[in-house]
């Protein structure tokens, strides 16, 4: 079950909180990890008297609950979260605009932190699903979000700047992670609406319940919470356990390879992009094959060759490739010889390359390794990215 934790001292304040998609899990690997003296977990664990956690019905609901958690008691080990450059906030601004922004470096009425820009676009994202919301609500002209009904209208006069300011209040009741408080306002809002007979805010407010139900439902944000375990040490660690010998430096930059078809039918590649061990989805790339009937292997090394026509992306610092021996023999002929490559095949989670007299590694990393864990995380991803693609070309196809 995902949750939180709070490691405390013996007054009972918090020196640490963290999140997980599986606690147990996590905790052994802060056991663990404070054996190290030079980490993080060996200074907190050492001072902690009790263990608080918190289970939640989501991985949602985890990301949100840690960040106000981190808020309200800014625990000292957690300081990394907090001055790190990457953590973003969520802030929302004063009327009449009320202009939802993320920032890096908090001020007032903020949401957060969190531990990157992505993570808080997400949630973003899942807060104009579920309610929408108006980047400017002064114009008297509809917006583009109104469009596409993820903006209830402040813009065209639909509603009121009143009502609006009211629509905003249950936004941040979810963006402090109050989610039974806002469950319970919004059936309050949906009875008062109908007995008025004001029957279309009752259905606007009855399928926010439902979209909100939902997402608190759903664990698709698991990967969200594995984010944390991506750090440089991570990616330092890589270096000493793969030894591979083109790896000299920690891989900022990992590009990720896999393809999808069926039946030979609508081929397509696909590119995840992790910039120090997070997704930038900005950077993701399709690639539309024509034809499979060569093989998988082939497949891949075409999808490669496309990509080495584009010196104007940045040079990747390790590829992945999902997938066995024979794509990364096939493949790894055309790689610039600068760039270290390895595939990950799925059956035992084994972890192939070429070593300094180019014979073949076969490396079975422990399955709870975090490098481990961070490569079938792109993996997974890099599989999700060209899946999702290979079935919008299956449809495009059947209806054309």
């Amino acid at each position: 079950m995902p949750g939180v934790y709070i490691f405390a001292d013996a007054a009972g304040s918090p020196l640490y909180i963290g999140k997980s998609i599986n606690l147990k899990s996590r905790l052994a690997q802060h056991l663990e990890n404070g054996h190290d003296q030079d980490t993080k977990a060996a200074h907190f664990l050492i001072q902690s008297k009790s263990l608080i956690l918190q289970v939640v019905e989501s991985d949602l609901a985890a990301i949100i609950l840690e960040a106000n958690l981190i808020k309200t008691y800014q625990p000292y080990y957690n300081a990394a979260i907090k001055d790190d450059k990457t953590a973003s906030y969520i802030t929302i601004g004063n009327a009449p605009q009320y202009s939802f922004s993320v920032i890096h470096h908090p001020t007032t009425q903020i949401y957060g932190p969190y531990p990157s820009a992505a993570i808080a676009n997400l949630i973003l994202k899942q807060v104009r699903r579920i309610f929408g919301y108006c980047q400017n609500p002064t114009s008297r002209r509809a917006c583009f979000y109104f469009h596409l009904h993820q903006c209830p209208g402040p813009c065209n006069g639909k509603i009121s700047q009143a009502e609006y300011k009211k629509h905003l209040k249950n936004i941040k009741v979810f963006l402090s992670g109050r989610f039974k408080n806002l469950m319970a306002d919004l059936n309050k809002e949906i009875k008062a609406a109908a007995k008025k007979q004001n029957f279309e805010t009752a259905l606007q407010k009855r399928d926010q319940l439902k979209a909100l139900e939902t997402a608190l439902a759903s664990h698709k944000y698991s990967q969200l919470l594995v984010l944390p375990l991506a750090t440089e040490k991570v990616l330092r660690q890589a270096i000493l356990l793969l030894q591979h010998p083109k790896l000299k430096e920690p891989p900022q930059r990992i590009e990720c390879y896999d393809m999808a078809t069926l039946n030979q039918e609508n081929t397509v590649g696909a590119v995840v992009v992790f910039i120090n061990g997070q997704p930038d989805k900005d950077q993701y790339r399709k690639f539309l094959v024509k034809t499979n009937k060569l093989g998988d292997p082939i497949t891949m090394k075409h999808i490669m060759v496309r990509r080495l026509r584009h010196p104007d992306w940045a040079k990747p610092d390790l590829i992945i490739l999902d997938g066995g021996i024979p794509q990364l023999s096939i493949v790894s002929a055309i790689i610039p010889p600068d760039i270290p490559v390895i595939a990950l095949s799925k059956k035992r989670e084994t972890l192939h390359f070429y070593n300094t007299n180019q014979q073949i590694v076969n490396l079975n990393l422990p399955l709870h390794n975090s490098v481990l864990k961070l490569f079938q995380f792109v993996r997974d991803e890099a599989h999700r990215f060209a899946t999702t693609y290979h079935k919008k070309r299956r449809k495009m196809t059947t209806f054309a």
